[in-house]
C-alpha cells in the first residue's frame, strides 16, 4: 500500500485507502471488493472511510450488479465491522510503515487511542518495533487536523473496540525470551506469529545467536535451522508454537489474533 501524508483523506489515494481499511487484517468488511470500492468513490457515495458507516441498502442498490440481497449483506458486514480491536483499527488507518505487528505493539503499549495521538517521537521510539522514522510518520499522521476529524467521525458512527489493559513488559509470560521463526508456517502467517509472540513479551529476532531461546522451524527451514543446531539452541515445530500461544493467551491479556 502506497500512502501519502494525508492518510485516509488523501484524495489521490482514496480508493486504495478504503480498500485497505476494509481489508481482512483491518476492519474485515466482507464483500467490500475492488469493484464496489471503485463505484462508491466514482459516484461520490463514499468520500472517506467514515461514509461507509452511513450507507444504506437502498442506496447501494443503485450500483452496477448490486441486488437487494447483496446490498443487505454488505450493509450487515459493515455494521459488524464497527466492533473491532484497537490493533486492527490502527492498522486500518494506513499510517505509513505501521503494519500489523507495529499496530499491535502500539495498542499494547498505549492501550488508548487518545494517548497514542498525544505521543511524541521520544515517547514512541520507546515502543518495540518503532524507530525514529516510523515515530515521525505516526506523529505527522495525528498532527493532521483532517485525520483527527475523521477519527471523530468514525467513533461517532459507532466504530469501537474493547479496552486494553496495559501490562508491564516484565509481567508478560515470554518476557526475556528471544524467538526466531524460520521456514513456512501453515496455520498462521509470519506476521501473525510475530505479533502474537511480541504481545506475550518475546523478542522476535531475524537471526539465530547464542542468546536465542528457541527456533520455531517450518518446512523449508534453511540456514537458521542449521545455525540453531550448531549452537545447541532448542528447535520446535509450528504445532508446538500454536500450543504455546493457545496456552499462554488464555492466561494473559494478549490478543489471540493479529491486528
Amino acid at each position: 500500500l502506497i500512502r501519502c501524508s494525508g492518510g485516509l483523506i488523501c484524495g489521490a489515494q482514496r480508493k486504495e485507502s478504503i480498500r485497505h481499511f476494509a481489508s481482512r487484517n483491518a476492519l474485515d468488511i466482507d464483500g467490500m471488493g475492488e469493484r464496489i470500492v471503485e463505484q462508491l468513490v466514482d459516484v461520490e457515495l463514499v468520500r472517506d472511510v467514515s461514509d461507509l458507516f452511513v450507507l444504506e441498502a437502498s442506496t447501494l442498490m443503485s450500483l452496477d450488479r448490486m441486488g437487494v440481497k447483496s446490498a443487505e449483506k454488505l450493509v450487515a458486514s459493515i455494521a459488524r465491522s464497527r466492533r473491532t480491536t484497537l490493533p486492527k483499527f490502527l492498522y486500518a488507518l494506513g499510517i505509513r510503515e505501521v503494519g500489523e505487528a507495529t499496530a499491535l505493539q502500539l495498542a499494547n503499549h498505549f492501550g488508548d487511542l487518545m494517548l497514542l495521538q498525544e505521543a511524541s517521537v521520544e515517547t514512541l521510539v520507546a515502543v518495540p518495533d518503532v524507530g525514529p522514522i516510523v515515530a515521525e510518520h505516526i506523529v505527522s499522521f495525528f498532527a493532521n487536523r483532517a485525520n483527527i476529524d475523521l477519527l471523530s467521525r468514525l467513533t461517532a458512527r459507532g466504530v469501537s473496540w474493547p479496552a486494553i489493559t496495559v501490562a508491564s513488559p516484565e509481567s508478560k509470560p515470554l518476557a526475556g525470551q528471544t524467538v526466531v521463526l524460520t521456514g513456512t508456517l501453515v496455520k498462521l502467517s509470519r506476521n501473525e506469529a510475530k505479533a502474537r509472540l511480541i504481545a506475550l513479551g518475546a523478542k522476535v529476532a531475524g537471526s539465530v545467536s547464542k542468546s536465542t531461546t528457541i527456533v520455531y522451524a517450518g518446512p523449508g527451514a534453511g540456514s537458521k535451522l542449521a545455525k540453531a543446531t550448531e549452537l545447541g539452541v532448542e528447535v520446535a515445530d509450528e504445532a508446538a508454537l500454536l500450543a504455546l500461544l493457545a496456552a499462554l493467551e488464555t492466561t494473559s491479556d494478549a490478543p489471540k489474533t493479529a491486528p
